[in-house]
């Protein structure tokens, strides 16, 4: 068997023979060659034939291998399904980014990313449609000189770097030419709105009167009531049972799952087929001296001298063995402008100052000698002797590193054999038992990775993106090879997807029942606290309206309407601040079930003085009036150029995501 296995990645080592599009192909090797030559003029004039060579081919072009069904249209510009499908996965990522938790086409659709994703197309078609009609462009020049220049696309050197610019957009959900077209869009639109939309100004006693409202700062005497003082609730009928769970059955719904196998090739499991003679060993070990040296280091002075005649000044003085630190006088400097530190040799501007000063004894002083920097002296205040590791020392680890290596040669060499049994129909399973591999079974797991009883297989606890891959995946689709961290590789299989069921009352019913309870426990708190209310708007004192408690209100900070805590929450702030000197309003909590009574105690009126903080509302109601002006914009082209949704497209590319 594992004969096999070592034999099978021996025969994929030769170079493979790569097909496709001569396109794909030109497009490969371009970007490609960017990564080395993108610096300068060379790389600019090959952004802009990457930037021809898409607009030519055209964003369509991009989705091969599907129907090109329209799903709406704004005047002459139609919006394919293919790219809306781009459009709705890319927002689903970046929302679940937000939420922490990946998301579900499923559940995105749920949540109404469908309209989001279309509104915002049209809206941008119907703008570049304006923008058309007036005749703005962006040249291919331009979108080079952009794409260069934008430093999320710069590797280690601060260059343009082709991996990352693909990693990018990776990550965001895009391709090339995706990503080339949304520029042209980019810059075409923002010429039409800087032009119109940007120029307008936010008036100046709308400012003064929000700026008035946002300072404004608020204290409030406030008590906060719990579920424990509430009066215990018997046990509900059947039927107040059944109408609470019918009302409320999404609580009590069982997450999607997923389940699928994984192909698991290590490292260590193609290491145990590898064995080291000594000999080739004690080769490495020649080859790889320098990993198992500890460079001899000193501790320099560098005297540079200004011109000839500190030169001459410093030779007769070392002539005369004058001590360096008197020389250092001599010439005007310090000790600490001549101080290198301790350094290697390869720390050393020139190499041969480097030979001189690491072949002189410690103590020494050099002649003066003329060096890159001019006329220097040397000085060797300590010398650390460099060493090596003896090969013996070294032997075990040294192995073990050269057996890592050809493992993972043998492993890369081995995916072209497993991507190749896969393209002709051969199943993990299959792959796995041939090869003595891994193949493990994924059951039942939601977009956590967790089981639905909180368990955790091994694979995924390790590899948590394993995942997201799966919920991002449709059941027969191709999932990519995986490369792990710790340098496994993983191949996965989507088998099966339960979407998310409510179970019957009858196997949730004491759940059911508990959560009722708290219910019925939490409009009693409700009407607890709106009669607190009632009371102390009546009396103006927080005494009366709390009659039976046995603790007195606290007292808050200064407030402004922006505050929002575990106690004062957003809602709570809102209520305060919608009622006067000495009202009482109730609310929730920032957190939990519980519930805050709050008095108004004082009203302090914003100061007039703050600039700073007028500046930063100024800036935001900016943003917010443009954008208002955009809606507007763009609502008056789409009446103008007129509108078209299809709706049975739209339903069957989102239905074609949900069922993935």
């Amino acid at each position: 068997m594992f004969t096999r296995l070592r034999q099978a990645a021996q025969r994929t080592m030769m170079p493979p023979n790569y097909s496709g599009e001569f396109r794909q192909k030109a497009k490969d090797i371009m970007l490609k060659f960017l990564r080395s030559k993108a610096s300068g003029v060379l790389g600019i004039l090959l952004i802009g034939l990457l930037v021809i060579a898409f607009g030519l081919w055209g964003v369509a072009d991009t989705f091969t291998g599907f129907s090109n069904s329209v799903i709406a249209s704004v005047g002459d510009r139609k919006i394919e399904r293919q790219e809306f499908q781009v459009r709705y996965v890319q927002a689903t990522r970046d929302f679940s980014r937000q939420l922490g938790t990946t998301l579900s086409a499923a559940d995105a659709a749920n949540l109404g990313i469908t309209q989001q994703v279309l509104i915002n197309m049209m809206g941008s078609a119907a703008l570049y449609e304006a923008a058309d009609d007036l005749g703005l462009g962006f040249s291919d020049d331009a979108i080079a000189q952009s794409i260069l220049a934008d430093p999320s696309f710069a590797g280690v050197n601060g260059q343009f770097d082709e991996p990352t610019f693909r990693a990018v957009l990776s990550q965001n959900g895009l391709n090339e030419k995706l990503f080339v077209e949304d520029q042209r869009r980019f810059h075409i639109t923002n010429q039409l709105t800087d032009a119109s939309i940007d120029r307008g100004l936010v008036p100046k006693l709308l400012i003064e009167n929000l700026y008035k409202h946002f300072l404004e700062r608020r204290i409030a005497n406030y008590m906060i009531l719990t579920l424990e003082q509430t009066d215990e609730t018997g046990e509900p009928t059947d039927e107040e049972l059944e109408t609470f769970f019918n009302e409320t059955k999404l609580r009590f719904a069982q997450p999607e799952t997923r389940s699928g196998h994984a192909l698991v090739v290590s490292p260590a499991r193609f290491a145990e087929l590898i064995t080291i003679d000594r000999a080739s060993l004690e080769e490495e070990y020649e080859l790889s001296m320098s990993d198992f040296t500890v460079e001899e280091t000193r501790k320099i002075d560098q005297l540079v001298l200004s011109d000839d005649t500190e030169a001459e000044e410093a030779r007769k003085l070392i002539g005369e063995g004058v001590p360096f630190v008197e020389i250092v006088d001599a010439v005007g400097q310090t000790l600490d402008n001549s101080d290198l530190g301790e350094v290697k040799r390869s720390d050393m501007i020139s190499a041969d100052l480097a030979e001189i000063a690491f072949a002189m004894e410690k103590d020494e002083v050099s002649d003066v000698i003329e060096g890159p920097l001019g006329y220097v002296v040397l000085r060797v205040r300590d010398v650390k002797p460099g060493s090596v590791q003896p090969f013996e020392a070294v032997e075990e680890q040294l192995r073990q590193r050269v057996i890592y290596d050809r493992a993972l040669e043998d492993m890369l060499a081995f995916t072209e054999t497993v991507e190749d049994e896969l393209a002709g129909g051969e199943t993990l399973e299959n792959i796995g038992q041939r090869f003595d591999l891994d193949v493990i079974k994924i059951e039942n797991i939601t977009n956590n990775g967790k089981s639905l009883d909180g368990t955790q297989q091994v694979i995924m606890a390790r590899y948590d993106q394993l995942a997201t891959l799966m919920f991002d995946s449709a059941i027969g689709e191709d999932i990519p090879m995986q490369e792990m961290e710790d340098g496994t590789f993983i191949w996965l299989r989507l088998n099966e997807i339960t979407p998310t069921v409510v179970p019957p009352l009858k196997e949730v019913r004491d759940a059911v029942t508990a959560e009722w309870k708290v219910d019925e426990r939490s409009k009693l708190l409700q009407a607890m606290a709106e009669h607190m209310v009632k009371v102390g708007n009546e009396t103006g004192s927080f005494k009366a309206a709390a009659e039976g408690f046995k603790r007195k209100p606290l007292v808050s900070e200064p407030m402004t309407r922006q505050i929002s805590n575990d106690t004062f929450s957003e809602e709570a702030v809102t209520r305060l601040f919608n009622v006067g000197k000495d009202e009482f309003a109730w609310a929730g909590v920032g957190f939990g079930g519980e519930i805050i009574v709050m008095q108004v105690a004082d009203i302090i009126e914003a100061e007039a003085g703050d600039s700073a903080a007028r500046d930063i509302i100024l800036e935001g109601e900016q943003r917010k009036y443009h954008a208002d002006l955009t809606n507007q914009f763009v609502r008056s082209l789409q009446d103008n150029y007129g509108t078209s949704i299809n709706e049975t497209n739209l339903n069957l590319a989102t239905r074609e995501l949900v069922t993935r």
